[in-house]
């Protein structure tokens, strides 16, 4: 009897020992790796939860179904190397690379793990496909690339201040992603009979002091900011400076209207990051990436900040006000 129990009590002192399942070595569920560039494990991306919305739209639930090892970037470019080395030490099922660094990173470190891809670049021409249709590799995904999309934010910002002449575009000249971005906002200036002046800035101490005084003596009208994970730890900054100068601003994203950007418009990220997760799914039912077709953006959304207006002495008007998805007071 004593025998038994003493087998009972140490039976249930190696199950307390244990404790939950690692998701790191549980091999019940698929497992999927992602980074995103912001947030932290206290307060994640809403891009991210988005993801896990989609997921669980399509019946997989993360810890029930399958195991998100989800890692945080904190706008530090350089970390995503390392994070997706270590899912392919790990041997995830799948890994969702959301920006051109982690992208051209998983493209290099494996030709087998499927990569559900977010980019802000051409696939095709930066290399990571072979066709829209066709990807013909371990990646597929969406892209946020399209011609026209420089082309309707120069616009977007010429309604706003129809006597514009002098457009700065503020970019990280060491994202992949921001050098094709001034490339066609320099090509929508020139359609728009603009002059534009390229305010470059490079991590991981940017100097965006430097570039705004270089605009102020240029005597510019407006802002262009292209989003990246720099832009993006900095943005408070970067918008303090706008406002100080009462330049009006137009980015590619709603996060940086929250952060005092004056207007945004885009495709909508969070629509973008839910429609990731059914490429996921679909590899985790058997889809080769390279049969699955490359997606554009469906949504599109713009976000005005009136408080940003009013500390400038910008005046919207109304007919871009009505188009607006949100409007920030």
């Amino acid at each position: 009897m004593r025998a038994s129990i003493v087998f009972y009590l140490l039976g249930a002192f190696a199950v307390l020992s244990i404790g939950p399942a690692d998701p790191l070595h549980a091999t019940d569920l698929p497992r999927v790796g992602f980074i995103s560039s912001a947030g932290t494990p206290a307060a994640p991306s809403p891009l991210f939860d988005a993801f896990r919305s989609g997921l669980s739209d399509l019946g997989y639930t993360d810890g029930k179904d399958i195991t998100i090892i989800h890692r945080y970037a904190e706008g530090r470019l350089d970390r995503m190397p390392a994070f997706v080395h270590e899912f392919v030490q790990l041997k995830v099922n799948a890994i969702v690379a959301t920006n051109n660094v982690a992208i051209q990173a998983a493209k290099e470190a494996t030709k087998t793990i499927p990569i559900v891809i977010i980019s802000s670049v051409d696939p095709v021409s930066a290399g990571y496909v072979e066709s829209f249709a066709r990807p013909g590799r371990n990646i597929t995904g969406l892209t946020t690339f399209s011609r026209d999309l420089s082309a309707k934010r120069v616009e977007l910002l010429k309604e706003v201040l129809p006597k514009m002449s002098r457009m700065g575009v503020l970019w990280d000249a060491d994202g992949p992603g921001p050098a094709v971005a001034v490339k066609e906002y320099r090509a929508a200036g020139q359609a728009f009979k603009l002059r534009v002046r390229s305010l470059e800035v490079r991590g991981p101490k940017p100097d965006f002091i430097g570039a705004f005084q270089a605009a102020k003596t240029w005597h510019l009208d407006a802002l262009v900011v292209v989003g990246n994970p720099l832009m993006a730890q900095h943005a408070k900054q970067v918008f303090e400076l706008a406002s100080a100068n009462r330049w009006p601003s137009m980015t590619e994203h709603d996060r940086y209207v929250t952060a005092g950007g004056l207007i945004s418009y885009g495709p909508s990220f969070a629509d973008l990051y839910r429609r990731a997760a059914g490429y996921v799914v679909e590899i985790l039912k058997g889809a080769k990436p390279g049969d699955l077709p490359v997606r554009l953006p469906e949504k599109f959304e713009i976000f005005i900040n009136l408080k940003t207006a009013r500390q400038i002495g910008a005046v919207i008007p109304q007919h871009v006000l009505v188009q607006a998805d949100k409007v920030i007071n």
